[in-house]
């Protein structure tokens, strides 16, 4: 790990310079996907809420997390995407179908796994302040169980935070090895972020100005901002690994021959 933030960040912007059509054409696509096909099972959860109707809500929640897996893999072509702009690969925007020619379960399997880490880390927390919510009268006991959730939704989101950022760089290693498994990979990451999770973190904060500046042009401004983000914690992974694999600047990255981690295959 040698570059710096401010290192990373600027070979970030050089890497995007020629690539932004493709870039945002990609990063267009994947939110007009997840958009157009939520509206209708947000609407259909939203009758079933004020109706009654219990069906319509199970079909809505459950149309909603099939929209949330599939835009996953559209979320890896993204990063599928900056890898190859990183490396000074030729790209376009119908790359981002990549992950759904290679192995599209093996992000859904990611996906997944994420879901049910935010529902471990979370719901201890919901559950215990359900009844402080839900009755009409206040108790002594009622307001206990609240203050032990708020106590543990609070420790559940730092936990949630911490294995985020210690999994953040598995949708890369599956990206960079067509053989490599789901757990493998979380547990690849997990070591190269060992002792790296900080900065990643001050990483992802320096870019709260501009997040902050793009409310000022409506929201626009993120069809800049959010390629330049992904962009840099792309250059971040690379810096992450060997010499001989990161074909940051070179060029000749072949991409028949994946980056393999360890002996997982």
């Amino acid at each position: 790990m040698n570059k710096t933030i401010a290192q990373l960040k600027k070979a970030a912007k050089q890497n995007l310079l020629g690539h932004y059509g493709s870039v945002i054409g990609a990063l267009i696509l994947t939110l007009l996907f997840g958009i157009v096909l939520s509206i209708p099972f947000d609407t259909m959860t939203q009758q079933g809420l004020y109706y009654g109707v219990f069906s319509r809500v199970i079909l809505g929640y459950a149309g909603a997390l099939i929209v949330s897996l599939v835009t996953l893999i559209f979320g890896a072509g993204l990063s599928h995407i900056h890898l190859q702009v990183a490396r000074g690969q030729k790209t376009r925007w119908s790359e981002l179908f990549y992950t759904f020619r290679n192995r599209p379960d093996r992000y859904i399997g990611f996906g997944l796994l994420e879901i049910l880490l935010s529902v471990a880390c979370i719901a201890p927390g919901y559950l215990c302040m359900m009844p402080f919510l839900l009755t009409d009268g206040v108790t002594a006991a009622s307001i206990g169980l609240a203050a032990l959730g708020a106590a543990l939704l609070v420790a559940g989101c730092i936990i949630l935070i911490i294995v985020a950022y210690s999994w953040s760089m598995t949708t890369f290693i599956l990206l960079d090895d067509d053989y490599i498994r789901v757990t493998d990979a979380i547990r690849e990451s997990r070591r190269l972020m060992r002792g790296r999770k900080w900065k990643f973190f001050v990483l992802s904060l320096s870019f709260i100005g501009w997040l902050l500046f793009s409310v000022l042009t409506c929201f626009v401004g993120l069809l800049w901002i959010l390629p330049y983000m992904a962009q840099a914690q792309t250059c971040f992974y690379l810096d992450l690994l060997p010499e001989t694999s990161r074909h940051e600047e070179s060029g000749d990255f072949d991409q028949s021959q994946t980056y393999r981690y360890g002996n997982y295959q």
